[in-house]
């Protein structure tokens, strides 16, 4: 192109120079050389954008293709642990149901026992396509205004603040877990789980697990929503 650009410029030059050729005729030729430089320019700046583009597009086909994968195995982790926070949740209120001065019973106190289980979810989502897409600066080619805003509200807002719901609760189970190691021998597990401390530590437990179930809730909705939009863009 740029070879083009030069040789029309000399032919520019050169009319400029012909004296054999009228004022007239030289400023006609001088506008059609000008004319076919502006029109050669323009040309190759819009194939260069147009082939730049299909690039992209390449490439974010590609990533969301990807993506979609990463968010299944998101999907099926999120569950497992939306089900052993569910399960949790329920033991905690059975813990906080039992009452101090019940009559002992073989099969409550044995209630108890399967009760006072605890599990340390965590979700390590699959983020590392999503990272690298975004570190080289190609979120933004993502010409679905929708998908990309749905993608960083994903990534972004919800597993983080699923991931830090995660943590307090584990953190409260672990501190449960530590004032269990330290009980006295010749307590019940009774006796125990129905102290004033401990009562406190399961309903906090109990809220907080409730708020993680709808973190999970919240985040599988927009999963699908997601797969659904990359499904619509594939068709």
């Amino acid at each position: 192109m740029q070879d083009e650009v030069v040789k029309h410029s000399r032919k520019i030059y050169q009319v400029m120079k012909n004296s054999a050729h009228t004022f007239g005729e030289r400023i006609k030729e001088i506008i059609i050389e000008i004319f076919i430089i502006v029109f050669s320019v323009t040309l190759s700046i819009w194939l260069h954008s147009w082939s730049e583009h299909r690039h992209e597009q390449k490439d974010v086909s590609e990533f969301l293709r990807g993506l979609k994968d990463d968010l299944h195995n998101d999907t099926r982790l999120i569950e497992a642990n939306k089900n052993t926070i569910t399960t949790l949740d329920s033991n905690f209120h059975f813990l906080l149901s039992v009452k101090k001065n019940s009559i002992k019973d073989r099969n409550m106190d044995s209630a108890i026992s399967r009760s006072f289980n605890f599990e340390i979810p965590v979700t390590h989502s699959n983020v590392g396509r999503y990272e690298g897409f975004k570190s080289s600066g190609k979120i933004g080619t993502i010409e679905n205004d929708s998908l990309k805003q749905d993608i960083l509200a994903y990534y972004q807002q919800t597993i983080p603040d699923l991931q830090a719901g995660e943590n307090y609760v584990n953190s409260l189970q672990l501190k449960i877990i530590d004032l269990a190691i330290d009980r006295v021998d010749e307590m019940s597990v009774k006796d125990f789980v129905t102290t004033r401390k401990m009562q406190v530590l399961f309903m906090h437990g109990a809220h907080n697990f409730e708020l993680n179930i709808h973190a999970y809730n919240k985040a599988l909705e927009q999963i699908k929503e997601i797969i659904a939009e990359i499904d619509a863009e594939e068709r």
